[in-house]
């Protein structure tokens, strides 16, 4: 995990509702935050059974789950979330959408 980003992201977080900002200076910050949000790792999901890999923020499937390591991508090719190849987690059946899903920011 990135330590440093997940600090922002609490240090941001606390300030919000404790300083009095604007609402554009409030809606600024709570983009940083999703924005550095994205940089932290997240575990590749990974469906047993049917070979697919999927991002954990927005769910789009990268196909076949056992790539060599010199073709995993670090980001997120539809929503730029950095990925956590190391530890994937298994899931039983498939609750998001396939190869079809729009980026959600």
């Amino acid at each position: 995990m990135d330590k440093q980003a997940q600090w922002d992201i609490e240090t941001l977080q606390k300030t919000i509702g404790v300083i009095p900002y604007e609402e554009m200076e409030r809606d600024a910050i709570e983009r940083a935050i999703k924005a550095l949000e994205k940089q932290v790792p997240q575990k590749v999901k990974k469906y047993k059974g049917l070979n697919e890999t999927a991002c954990p923020k927005c769910g789009i499937a990268f196909g076949y789950y056992e790539y060599d390591d010199d073709e995993k991508f670090d980001y997120c090719y539809n929503c730029g979330q950095k990925l956590d190849w190391e530890s994937e987690v298994e899931h039983d059946e498939i609750t998001t959408t396939l190869h079809s899903k729009k980026g959600d920011g």
